[in-house]
């Protein structure tokens, strides 16, 4: 039979199936993976995710038909994450090519990570196995996480205080093990340390683009008139913001972020009570060594649920830092342990961080799914305003999680 390219799944319709994915690229794996294998019968590809749910590059789901020597039938199926075909892509990957990041994160850095773990008695898992292929394509391949009942949470919800405290644990364990390491075996390579910064493109799109589209539809705002002065001044402002998150500080406690910490890149396995039983996270190829205040406001302003996204925050904060310090314990860290009052002051010192968070990121995060094309990679990348940005700003959910956020910004010093 010959290998299938596509689908017949309609919402696969708009997926460009690229012709390097061939049966033969999976065979070395199949072998490992399969008892008895004899050759593969066919291959499947659907869409990985929801369109609308993921932007930043193309998830497919690859499935495999695979025949063992006894005739038996054996599916296999793996996420295989490949690039965007469009120019402002492929400035990206010219700059900085994520796929080799990601791939590096997965098969080197968290392995190790994991393994500073189990070598003090602690069993810790932060993500999907990775495979490699024989392809000079941009590509990162995984298990498939959803067999395993991992999934992630509605973003246009939130999480509740429950799924944060999961998520947050995983964020103190990743950032104790970055530091440590970093203690005791030195820097990182520098792929692994830049985050998305590297790119021009995606600093302007963030800090600059999206303030713009902001202030645009800001008449929108119930309540805007009590910060609205002070959104026109930082908004005078961004290049120091930018610059502050961008450069390391070595007086704050300073770890490898995930970078891109938001509720789709973290999935969650429940036991037969409903309860979490494994956090993972997803999509690391933005990794970016500095304050931890990076991924602490990405992830609490872009995810949480608006009923305790500023009411708990502080509660979010303290929860956090005695997970990082246990661990950090737990490894050995040499080096005084951060204390809550510095975390503190670090959030404090990068507040304007928390802001972009909130102008940028939040914003994608409660957007409703769009079906049509106005929503991709490209669009989000532009600093100018569009159909897509004003689908961003003018949302009543973002709205009304802005109409909360924006105040308290002020009232933390980000706008000033």
């Amino acid at each position: 039979m010959p290998p299938q390219t596509k689908d017949e799944d309609p919402c696969t319709e708009s997926i460009l199936f690229p012709e390097w994915v061939k049966p033969e690229i999976f065979q070395d794996i199949l072998k490992l993976q399969v008892k008895n294998y004899k050759e593969t019968k066919s291959l499947r590809a659907s869409a990985g995710v929801a369109k609308g749910e993921n932007y930043a590059t193309i998830m497919l789901r690859v499935e495999l038909d695979v025949e063992t020597e006894d005739k038996s039938q054996v599916t296999k199926a793996y996420m295989l994450k490949i690039a965007h075909d469009s120019d402002a892509y492929r400035k990206i990957l010219e700059k900085s090519n994520i796929f080799d990041t990601e791939r590096g994160m997965y098969l080197k850095i968290v392995p190790e990570m994991e393994k500073m773990y189990r070598d003090v008695g602690l069993e810790v898992k932060f993500g999907a196995q990775s495979y490699e292929i024989p392809t000079n394509e941009n590509y990162v391949l995984l298990e498939d996480l959803k067999p395993q009942g991992f999934k992630n949470v509605d973003r246009l919800q939130g999480l509740d205080q429950v799924h944060t405290e999961s998520a947050l644990r995983k964020f103190a364990q990743w950032h104790a093990a970055s530091a440590v390491r970093v203690d005791t075996k030195g820097p990182y390579e520098e792929r692994y340390t830049k985050g998305f910064f590297q790119s021009p493109e995606i600093v302007d799109a963030l800090f600059k683009g999206s303030m713009k589209s902001l202030l645009k539809y800001i008449e929108h705002y119930e309540g805007r008139e009590t910060y609205l002065k002070d959104l026109l001044s930082i908004s005078e402002k961004l290049d120091d913001i930018a610059t502050k998150i961008i450069e390391s500080n070595p007086d704050e406690f300073n770890a490898l972020n995930h970078g891109d910490g938001w509720c789709n890149n973290i999935m969650y396995q429940y036991n037969e009570k409903n309860e979490i039983s494994n956090t993972y996270f997803v999509d690391l190829q933005l990794p970016k060594w500095g304050s931890v205040a990076q991924d602490l406001y990405y992830f609490l302003i872009s995810s949480t649920s608006l009923d305790i996204k500023t009411s708990k925050f502080d509660y979010f904060i303290w929860f956090y830092h005695s997970e990082l310090v246990k661990h950090l314990q737990l490894l050995k860290y040499s080096k005084p342990l951060p204390t809550l009052r510095g975390i503190r002051n670090d959030l404090s010192n990068h507040s304007g961080w928390g802001l972009v968070c909130c102008t940028s990121v939040m914003g994608v995060v409660l957007l409703d799914p769009i079906e049509d094309d106005d929503g991709d990679f490209d669009q989000i990348l532009s600093s100018e305003d569009s159909s897509f940005k004003k689908s961003i700003f003018t949302n009543p959910r973002y709205r009304k999680h802005a109409k909360v956020l924006l105040p308290w910004l002020q009232h933390r010093g980000a706008m000033e």
